[in-house]
């Protein structure tokens, strides 16, 4: 099935942006040309028209461009849009035209295109609008976007709209069938481009530029679209070590918290700490795996001790903390996950390229390196993780106090794990923490809450190609890929390299060398059956060409192992008492920096 989008010589802009979503979405998409220059524009549209297996985009500004006239011909909509299975009208404007297009369109259950009278309201996503809203159906949020958005006249109560979105009690999204054509109106002015550089902006501020097209067209191509495979998330709490209590964590309560209302913990861990463990907490840990979990953070974190850009210094500090944290795993028993959580979010790009060839899975982060950061884009936020910097993913995560309800049905849409990072603190007063955890849970019913390598390793996109065959997308350089249907599937697995191919050794399946593997500036590719009901992973193993430098020296060691028992000392005592909190940060930059 293809997105038609007619035009009149050249693409309109919005028409153009819509196709930039479309094809991100794995949408194919084809303009098509309609000449002004005809008398019987019924006749000639149903002769120029391809395939009815399509859906056709209907911008009531091109019909005005073709037709060169303010009054509609008569039946031209109708037999337009009856020729297809889908429609999706968008662009409306409040004006006379634009009317008449959505009442011809509708066949009269929709009168006309209004603006909407307070900036201050909300959108409200139907609850039972699930099938194509997703995890949205059931919520209000806002404000609206009153320079963009719009809503539609009813004719009467017509209890055969469906209103799939709100604004004020009208329609600003809504579904219309006639026959068997099912016809989706979206009120909106604009579309947003994903290709467009957003810089730090909250993409939440683009909702109804782009997020119910994307709703729209999923609901329409189905799996012809990427979508998600498994929703996940963690809680990470950053620096405790293994003790019974560090500050305000207490890791007996936290393990009763979790038991009573459903998710797991991740502690981002210092290696610097390795030998420094209670034994009666790492039993709870190796007992409980499906609650605690640990990954790294950082080495001896040091103020921005993976800001360098010297890849050799970089290699040398990922390989001292992978040698403590395996002499950590091989005392306690309790493995680490390769994911590293940078500490204060500093880090540089060369630090995600010596990630990758000492093969970690992912790094969890702002997704803006400093030194040499790359604006992002829609596109790049939608999506599991960020891939810009050689191809490496990086994971976003964000505090609870930035964490809305809109924000969570925006990761699930569109497969971003749910990933929450706090301190110890955050029990002072666990109760913000909870609440968040029950919306987390009552939007995403069966998330699967686990550990970072299980998180990242899950995020995966697939869409299937005309051919049948299965097309997936991993954003970990392992994927787990299960065959859940009654026969035998062939998977195309495809790993983004983002025009940077790194030295790859080679790609194992269920720990065996793949034999044909393909490799370009666009990625790693492999083609692979599975039987039905089976899993396979498969993973790609990177060469390490950088060299190691020598220990740090005492010096380094010092300063290290004063500034962890500093922070310990602000962490366990200080962070209890301000007056003396602020005293101790306050050497610490004097001392420290």
């Amino acid at each position: 099935m293809k997105l038609i989008v007619p035009h009149t010589g050249k693409v309109q802009a919005v028409d153009a942006r819509l196709i930039h979503l479309a094809e991100f979405l794995g949408v194919c998409c084809e303009p098509l040309y309609l000449a002004k220059e005809v008398s019987q524009h019924a006749e000639y549209a149903e002769r120029a028209m391809p395939d009815r297996n399509s859906c056709l985009v209907l911008n009531p500004q091109v019909i005005r461009e073709w037709v060169g006239m303010d009054a509609l011909p008569p039946e031209l909509i109708s037999r337009l849009v009856l020729r297809f299975p889908f429609v999706f009208m968008h662009a409306l404007t409040p004006d006379t035209f634009v009317a008449s297009v959505v009442a011809a369109a509708s066949g009269g259950k929709l009168l006309s295109v209004l603006p909407t009278k307070d900036a201050g309201q909300s959108y409200e996503i139907s609850s039972s609008a699930k099938d194509i809203c997703g995890p949205f159906a059931g919520l209000s949020f806002g404000p609206i976007n009153a320079a963009n958005d719009r809503v539609l006249a009813i004719s009467s109560d017509d209890p055969t709209v469906r209103t799939l979105i709100s604004i004020g009690g009208r329609p600003n999204m809504a579904v219309v069938k006639r026959d068997k054509t099912e016809i989706l109106f979206l009120a909106s002015e604009d579309t947003a481009d994903v290709n467009a550089e957003i810089g730090r902006e909250s993409v939440g501020n683009y909702f109804s530029r782009f997020m119910p097209h994307a709703m729209a067209l999923r609901h329409i191509f189905g799996e012809e679209c990427w979508r998600p495979s498994k929703q996940s998330a963690s809680i990470i709490i950053d620096d405790p070590l293994l003790w019974r209590d560090y500050g305000y964590l207490n890791f007996e309560s936290l393990l009763r918290l979790m038991e009573e209302h459903n998710f797991h913990t991740t502690i981002s861990f210092i290696p610097h700490n390795y030998k420094r463990n209670s034994a009666r907490i790492i039993r709870m840990f190796r007992e409980n795996p499906d609650r605690l979990s640990t990954c790294f953070h950082g080495n001896d974190h040091t103020q921005a001790e993976f800001a360098s850009n010297d890849t050799n210094l970089l290699n040398s500090r990922l390989g001292i903390a992978e040698e403590r944290m395996k002499v950590h795993a091989e005392v306690t028993g309790v493995h680490c996950d390769k994911v590293m959580v940078f500490p204060q979010d500093d880090y540089s790009v060369e630090a995600l390229r010596v990630l990758k060839s000492r093969n970690f899975r992912a790094a969890i982060s702002s997704p803006y390196p400093v030194g040499k950061p790359v604006p992002l884009t829609i596109a790049d936020l939608a999506q599991p993780a960020v891939l810009r910097y050689t191809g490496f993913p990086v994971f976003t995560r964000s505090f609870i106090k930035h964490t809305s309800r809109e924000d969570i049905a925006f990761n699930i849409f569109f497969g971003k794990p749910i990933l929450i990072g706090e301190h110890h603190d955050t029990f002072k007063h666990p109760e913000s923490l909870l609440e968040l955890v029950q919306k987390i849970n009552s939007i995403a019913p069966g998330i699967s809450w686990s550990n970072l390598e299980s998180v990242v390793d899950n995020s995966i996109l697939k869409r299937r190609r005309p051919d049948g065959t299965v097309q997936v997308r991993p954003y970990s350089s392992t994927v787990l890929i299960e065959n859940d249907s009654a026969s035998v599937e062939r998977y195309s697995i495809e790993w983004d390299q983002s025009g940077q191919p790194y030295p790859i050794e080679h790609v194992l399946q269920d720990g065996t060398q793949f034999p044909r593997v393909k490799i370009d500036d666009a990625g790693i590719r492999i083609l692979a059956e599975l039987p039905a009901g089976a899993s396979q992973t498969f993973s790609v193993v990177y060469r390490n060409d950088h060299a190691t430098l020598g220990k740090p020296g005492f010096m380094w060691d010092a300063k290290a192992f004063i500034r962890r028992r500093l922070c310990e000392a602000r962490d366990n005592y200080l962070s209890k008492n301000q007056h003396m909190l602020a005293a101790a940060k306050a050497l610490g930059r004097r001392f420290l920096q």
